[in-house]
């Protein structure tokens, strides 16, 4: 006896060692779209290039995380929140300067999203700047608003240095000092910031300009 005709069509064949499940699928796909995005910039990727990295099939990308703009709203969600647990578990303590790290992959697709008008997302339950706060209120006793403020100067001032190090170094002259030992000024800078309550101290007294030789 012959088996029964099958009906519908196949499915998209599975890569070998590819994800399985909605859940696999997703995350491999949301990892390998932030890498692309950090390394490349958010516009030069396509949904292929992000299934071709994830071992995934293109057709699953709608399916479990959504079409490009769902994809890229939910790709720094992603990374927010990654930034966010890093700075849950290492509190008070330097994020990362190189493209690869959660902190460079974070700033970058930030910057690609905010030079082409798209949106950051208003995520207020987990985010790093909320994270940043709570270990200042922890660390330094700031009050609430106090560390939601200093937390925010903090990722300002952290996203400049390493969107713009390269040109901050040689604009200032600052070559000849070792790129390690400007980067940890960097996030002693953040920590002094981050125990300075707010309303801020008062400015330091103007120093009157030299007047001419007598």
């Amino acid at each position: 006896m012959s088996d029964p005709p099958r009906s519908g069509q196949p499915g998209p064949r599975r890569p070998a060692g590819a994800p399985t499940g909605p859940d696999e699928v997703r995350q491999a796909v949301l990892d390998a779209a932030t890498t692309l995005f950090a390394r490349r910039g958010v516009d030069a990727v396509s949904l292929r290039d992000i299934a071709a990295e994830a071992n995934v099939h293109f057709s699953l990308i709608p399916r479990y995380v959504g079409h490009r703009d769902d994809l890229v709203a939910e790709v720094f969600d992603h990374v927010s929140d990654q930034l966010a647990r890093e700075v849950e578990e290492n509190p008070l303590s330097g994020l990362g300067f190189a493209p690869d790290t959660v902190a460079g992959q974070w700033v970058r697709i930030a910057a690609a999203l905010v030079i082409s008008g798209r949106p950051l997302g208003n995520r207020r339950d987990f985010n790093p700047i909320g994270a940043i706060a709570e270990t200042l209120t922890a660390g330094y006793g700031l009050a609430d608003e106090a560390a939601r403020l200093r937390a925010a100067q903090i990722v300002a001032a952290g996203l400049g240095w390493r969107l713009f190090e390269d040109y901050l170094v040689a604009a200032g002259g600052l070559g000849e000092i070792p790129l390690a030992t400007l980067r940890d000024e960097v996030v002693r800078s953040a920590r002094r910031l981050g125990a300075t309550s707010w309303p801020s101290p008062p400015d330091p007294p103007t120093v009157e300009p030299l007047g001419p030789p007598a």
